[in-house]
């Protein structure tokens, strides 16, 4: 099964949601970044939170919007875009047709310093 999960580029939901115990917490349907960091990070882990959030039925969407990351991030939600553009050219997030955007596997070296 975790050569399946290599190989597929899969997330292991209780291995990530263990990974952001202490950084981030689900407060009445919003996301809640508990620690200062940079920009990107702050991005990747609410984007994280929301794939671990909705695997475990805590929150209702995978994917978010540009105004929704500002909001659960505390940052200026042109800030965000600008960064979201980044991260997208890097491979380290998705973006959907609808313009909302998604935790990938290749985040998680961004994240937390290792590959997958």
């Amino acid at each position: 099964l975790e050569i399946v999960k290599k190989l597929t580029g899969a997330i292991d939901v209780a291995d990530l949601a263990k990974r952001l115990e202490g950084l981030v917490e689900f407060r009445e349907g919003r996301i809640i970044i508990l620690k200062e960091m940079d920009a990107k990070r702050k991005i990747l882990l609410c984007l994280a939170a929301a794939n671990v959030g909705k695997a475990l039925g805590l929150f209702e969407k995978d994917k978010l919007a540009p105004k929704e990351i500002a909001a659960y991030t505390g940052l200026d939600e042109r800030v965000t875009r600008a960064r979201l553009s980044e991260l997208r050219r890097a491979g380290l997030v998705i973006k959907s047709g609808e313009g909302l955007y998604g935790f990938t596997s290749s985040s998680l070296e961004e994240v937390f310093g290792e590959r997958r």
